[in-house]
């Protein structure tokens, strides 16, 4: 089997949300590129012995090539892409130097229950040891992408995001889950579906219906509504709910609406939707989505939005 390894693995910085974000030196494999390098290829040799048996019986076929680059790294674990045969694609999760978490092996039995519960919304597990997590690839959009710096991207699509996350999160909510923290680059838009990446934010507890949007509120962006560099490149700001126009363009009546439709497709009766929007005072506005409920029963999130658009 042939292992290339891209340079980018010894990386102190990754790109979210349009820009550079250093890594934290406690985070890191090393001081220096090389030694980053260097300990990185140990541990994932390391692994490979353990994992590519289990990547052969998920393709039903010999694994001859892997390359292997960086994605992601934060203050929990490494997100490495594993290309296999220059065809198939997974996530290995290694944890970082220091990380919060002391072993992948503590969600094993969330991550089996989340996966079957919510195929089409949560990145397939497929390995899972203590100090690295294998899920299939999602080939989709992260939601940190729909913001260049302070740019909107793609605007119309964006706020479609808002009642698809909400909605998601109330039918984890129902099932017993939260997932927190939330942030923005741990989730993916893929075929108008929102699919979950990170496992370890799964966390068995069910919020009170009326306490859901207190919990939820200001998902699914992560905005940054000041990028202001200092001494130190990592003191970078992200705030959500400071100023009106802080949810990717839309207005705090609209990214409420929006919120409220969400609610609205994962909710089978009215009194249901009024118990969680209960923080809400606009009674009439919840009346007006409900409405069109049987709509979300067909799972036409798109002809819901545009119909609430013009409420």
């Amino acid at each position: 089997m042939r292992v290339i390894f891209d340079r980018n693995i010894g990386s102190d910085v990754i790109y979210a949300w349009g820009v550079s974000v250093p890594i934290f030196k406690r985070f890191l494999f090393g001081e220096t590129e090389e030694e980053r390098r260097r300990r990185i290829k140990e541990k994932i040799y390391d692994y490979l012995d353990s994992i590519v048996p289990i990547i052969e019986r998920e393709i039903d076929s010999e694994v001859r090539e892997l390359r292997i680059s960086l994605e992601s790294a934060w203050t929990r674990y490494y997100v490495f892409k594993l290309n296999v045969n220059n065809r198939f694609n997974f996530a290995l999760n290694v944890l970082s130097p220091n990380s919060p978490i002391d072993s992948f092996r503590r969600y094993k039995d969330i991550a089996e229950d989340v996966c079957r519960r919510f195929k089409d919304n949560v990145a397939k597990v497929i390995a899972i040891d203590r100090e690295f997590m294998v899920q299939r690839w999602v080939d989709g959009v992260p939601l940190s992408n729909f913001k260049d710096g302070n740019t909107i991207v793609d605007v119309e699509r964006a706020k479609m995001c808002i009642p698809l996350v909400v909605s998601l999160l109330y039918r984890l909510n129902k099932a017993g889950y939260v997932y927190t923290p939330w942030d923005d680059y741990e989730a993916m838009l893929k075929d108008d579906k929102i699919i979950l990446l990170d496992i370890t934010r799964f966390v068995r507890r069910r919020i009170d219906e009326e306490k859901f949007m207190d919990f939820y509120y200001g998902v699914p962006f992560t905005s940054p509504e000041a990028l202001k560099p200092s001494g130190d490149p990592s003191h970078k700001l992200y705030w959500r709910g400071v100023c009106e126009k802080d949810y990717f363009g839309t207005s705090r009546d609209e990214y409420v609406r929006l919120f409220i439709v969400g609610v609205c497709l994962a909710c089978e009766t009215f009194d249901e939707v009024e118990r969680v929007c209960k923080p809400l005072k606009d009674s009439m506005a919840i009346q007006d989505l409900v409405n069109y409920m049987p709509l979300s029963k067909n799972g036409n999130v798109f002809k819901l939005f545009k119909v609430t658009q013009r409420c």
